[in-house]
């Protein structure tokens, strides 16, 4: 099988320590699936906003990876990602935003729970998220 150039590079440069370990488990998996293994991943939150479905897809119709368990926080965005990802604002200063900021997007139907805000017409309501008054 023709190597990409992530395994190439890889097999080049991670040589020692932990990035040998790296390269040890990505050889013991190709034997793995070789072997006729299936594969299960599991994703916790943190990396849900990278979607990562994108990446899992391809890895999926090529039948490498069989099973996905993943946390509430991965469902949800990916949910949310089917519903609205056009409609999405990418927010890259949302952790210095004012108060005003953070009502203007509130204001304009969005809420960012992480860099990225979720249209809330996509099934949200603001006002749920303000207590039901909509008030600041």
């Amino acid at each position: 099988m023709e190597r990409g150039p992530v395994s190439r590079y890889i097999e080049e440069h991670f040589l020692h320590f932990n990035a040998a370990a790296l390269m040890d488990a990505a050889k013991g998996y190709e034997t793995h699936l070789a072997e006729g293994g299936k594969m299960m991943i599991t994703l916790a939150g943190a990396m849900s906003t990278a979607e990562l479905g994108k990446t899992l897809a391809e890895m999926i119709r090529q039948d490498k990876v069989q099973i996905i368990s993943c946390t509430g926080a991965n469902l949800e965005e990916d949910i949310m990602n089917l519903v609205a990802h056009d409609h999405y604002k990418r927010v890259p200063n949302y952790r210095d935003l004012s108060p005003q900021e953070e009502w203007d997007l509130l204001e304009n139907r969005h809420l960012h729970p992480r860099r990225r805000s979720i249209p809330s017409h996509s099934g949200t309501d603001p006002q749920a998220v303000e207590g039901g008054s909509g008030q600041r």
